[in-house]
């Protein structure tokens, strides 16, 4: 009889053990589901923001590689999801990675792009954030010696400056005396923090962006903020070529961190200048009719939208890299994930060759390495 009424009373098990699992069975549909829609609405607010307030900068944080890594997360997580909100987390997923892998960073026809060569008449470019003119890391001869090792027909360098003992002032430096020792063969265009070193003669250095606004005779200080873009026109072989040596101020404050009050502070401080010298940038391009080549520290990654005009209007460099996700910038011995140092050609120029090289422990930022031909000459 017992055995009767157990058998009797298993049956009735069933639906309470179903009443427990469907709870659980809903929330983790709630969770894929809302982890992929919500990814997909911050791309929206991202993209509304980027470029237009001040706080759209903090997209910068973000390695430019998560957005294409997480979409692709989500859909692997997407089939935890039963029924509909399976095939809604996916579709939430494939919008997301659509969205925003323009901004990725990632070249994935750089992985059968074949290796790049350099005609005889190239012209080797050479960028580089200095690192305050290596004040920080290594011995002045190392870092002459570093650059003499390159041999470019073009040096485009940044931070020719040292840094107050709190590393928040920048104070000018004079080392013009060994730059023209130990580079006798190139001609030297300074300004503020931007120095310029070119074999071939140097014609002209119009004043690009805020820079045209500085009065005659200004601090170094003054110079400092307003030079951003150092522009040489250059005679190279009959023909005029603009460089454009480039430093855009930073936009955030990290050693104050994240949840500091400084650090939103100096976000909002830095929107107006950057994009001010973005458009002075912009602007002299527009109406440069010259070859250009345009390199440098611009402190944007390929998640925001600061590179935009330049991408449209310009060849990157990196379209004849083999290197599918480039990277320049490190902070504290990480491995990097950002790029922030970008080089571009038009006008006739195009980048043959283009890499990231090691800094030999100099500075936080690789260097440019970039072999050019012009109209006429490749």
């Amino acid at each position: 009889m017992a055995d009767t009424l157990a058998s009797a009373d298993a049956p009735a098990e069933t639906p309470a053990a179903a009443v427990r699992v469907a709870p659980a069975r809903r929330h983790l549909n709630r969770l894929v589901l809302g982890a992929a829609l919500a990814w997909l609405v911050l791309l929206l607010v991202e993209w509304a923001a980027d470029g237009r307030i001040w706080l759209g900068h903090l997209v910068g944080i973000v390695p430019p590689a998560a957005f294409a890594l997480v979409p692709l997360l989500l859909a692997a997580l997407a089939p935890l999801a039963r029924g509909a909100a399976r095939w809604r987390s996916l579709a939430a997923a494939a919008l997301a990675l659509v969205t925003g892998f323009g901004q990725s960073g990632f070249d994935p026809a750089a992985l059968w792009r074949p290796e790049p060569g350099t005609g005889p008449d190239s012209v080797r470019v050479f960028a580089w954030n200095t690192n305050s003119w290596n004040q920080l890391l290594g011995t002045q001869d190392h870092f002459y010696a570093f650059l003499k090792a390159k041999d470019a027909d073009v040096y485009l360098l940044h931070e020719y400056q040292h840094v107050t003992a709190d590393r928040k002032g920048r104070l000018p430096v004079d080392d013009l005396a060994r730059l023209r020792r130990e580079f006798p063969g190139h001609e030297v265009a300074v300004r503020g923090e931007l120095v310029t070193l070119s074999r071939f003669p140097i014609l002209r250095q119009p004043a690009v962006g805020p820079a045209g606004d500085l009065p005659a005779g200004a601090d170094w200080q003054a110079e400092y903020r307003g030079n951003k873009v150092l522009r040489t026109d250059v005679r190279v072989k009959g023909r005029t070529v603009s460089f454009y040596n480039v430093h855009m101020p930073v936009w955030n404050s990290m050693p104050d961190g994240l949840l500091s009050a400084a650090f939103y502070r100096h976000m909002r401080e830095r929107f107006s200048p950057r994009r001010a010298q973005y458009a002075g940038l912009e602007a002299d391009l527009a109406a440069n009719r010259n070859p250009v080549v345009v390199a440098g520290d611009f402190n944007a990654t390929a998640a925001m939208s600061d590179l935009d005009p330049l991408r449209e209007r310009l060849d990157d460099a990196a379209d004849v890299s083999t290197d599918p996700y480039p990277t320049s910038w490190e902070e504290g011995g990480w491995k990097p994930f950002w790029r922030t140092d970008w080089a571009f050609t038009g006008n006739g120029a195009k980048a043959e060759r283009y890499e990231f090289n090691e800094p030999e422990k100099l500075s936080d930022h690789a260097v440019q390495d970039l072999w050019v031909s012009l109209p006429g000459n490749g």
